[in-house]
């Protein structure tokens, strides 16, 4: 199977190439080039100069269209991996939350066994808790939140089936640094998140592997003129940082101000969602607590934040309003930077001879025209 797309504005990481053609072949990337030396091919798409880039891997994603990673249901895999290619996004890690351990083993069972079939790829697990501070809870439920435990994470590695790929946890609650041993042991990615950690604290948790912070500003110790903080690592260290560039986690100053200090270098594009992105204004759930959607916005009973209802294709649209930033760094925050932290840049995150076909297209406003995955047309 071949498809060709030309006349696009082929845009990677590092460089825009304006009159390119790219042809796909067998589900990859076979070659692309400027258009005076274009193919011919069969089937094709006339890119009409739009911006041609790789498909965003969403790092931080519970659920959409009804369903939740919680839910312990394979319809979450089957309705989300049908339903992302529709924002722009082509692969993703299901993520988990805060619940009873007896619930999230549930979760992560579920995931055990999924092949890919169609639409985006499930490439492993983001466990967000339980081993979170009782400080910043956000929407994650108190009462199951408990003490980081490496006996407990090498149980719910061995029972995902080594899929968890990445997680969030309060570094200052590991006490013996038992707990990011283990996880360098596991190849799982630790993310600074829902912590009230102290600067130094995390200064010497990243030494020890702590190279991603989970949804900055939310649920963690913020920035002090004493105290960095949380945030102030974010700022000065190395580590990816996430952000959910909704406008309501944090207000468009606040995202620009974060993609000017920390750049499209280490920053991650997430939306966070719950199972109401793509529904109707509502009364949802989210890890056993009723959730109130109205607008774009997601909130428990109490007017806490519960995950959002944004899109990663809004999110484009939202970063480059907010922040001015070129499609360059959109590829960067949306897809390669993932893609680097996953350690599968041979294959996604990238726009190179032999990758996935995972690509979007977007027109210059940032309006989604075509989500293309591993060769087929979804939108």
């Amino acid at each position: 199977m071949k498809l060709l797309i030309k006349n696009a504005t082929v845009i990677t990481h590092e460089a825009v190439h304006p009159e390119h053609w790219l042809l796909i072949k067998d589900k990859k990337i076979d070659s692309f080039g400027h258009m005076e030396n274009c193919p011919d091919a069969d089937d094709f798409i006339d890119a009409e100069n739009k911006n041609l880039l790789p498909g965003a891997i969403e790092m931080h994603i519970h659920g959409a269209d009804g369903v939740d990673a919680m839910d312990a249901d394979m319809e979450y895999i089957e309705k989300i991996s049908a339903h992302l290619p529709k924002t722009g996004s082509t692969s993703f890690l299901a993520t988990t939350m805060t619940s009873t351990i007896e619930n999230i083993e549930r979760a992560l069972m579920n995931l055990t066994d999924y092949t890919y079939q169609s639409g985006a790829e499930m490439l492993g697990i983001h466990q967000e808790g339980p081993f979170i501070s009782k400080k910043h809870p956000g929407a994650q439920y108190p009462g199951h939140i408990v003490a980081p435990d490496a006996e407990l994470i090498r149980h719910l590695q061995d029972i995902s089936g080594n899929r968890i790929r990445l997680i969030t946890f309060a570094p200052e609650e590991d006490e013996d640094g038992a707990f990011l041993e283990a996880l360098r042991e596991l190849s799982i990615i630790p993310s600074a998140g829902h912590t009230d950690a102290l600067y130094h604290t995390l200064q010497e948790a990243g030494k020890n592997g702590v190279s991603h912070v989970t949804h900055l500003y939310n649920g963690m110790r913020g920035l002090h003129h004493r105290e960095p903080g949380v945030v102030g690592f974010s700022y000065m260290s190395d580590a990816y940082v996430e952000i959910i560039s909704d406008g309501i986690h944090s207000n468009p100053e606040m995202v620009k101000f974060a993609y000017d200090t920390i750049t499209s270098d280490r920053m991650i594009m997430i939306t966070d969602a719950m199972r109401a992105q793509g529904l109707p204004d509502g009364q949802y759930d989210l890890g056993g607590q009723e959730v109130h959607v109205a607008g774009n916005e997601a909130r428990l009973e109490d007017g806490t934040l519960a995950g959002s209802v944004l899109t990663m294709d809004q999110a484009v649209r939202n970063m480059l309003e907010f922040t001015g930033c070129g499609w360059t760094d959109i590829v960067k925050m949306s897809s390669y930077n993932p893609a680097v932290e996953l350690g599968i840049t041979d294959r996604k995150g990238v726009i190179k001879e032999g990758a996935d076909a995972d690509l979007v297209l977007y027109d210059e406003d940032g309006n989604l025209v075509h989500t293309i995955i591993k060769g087929e047309i979804f939108v």
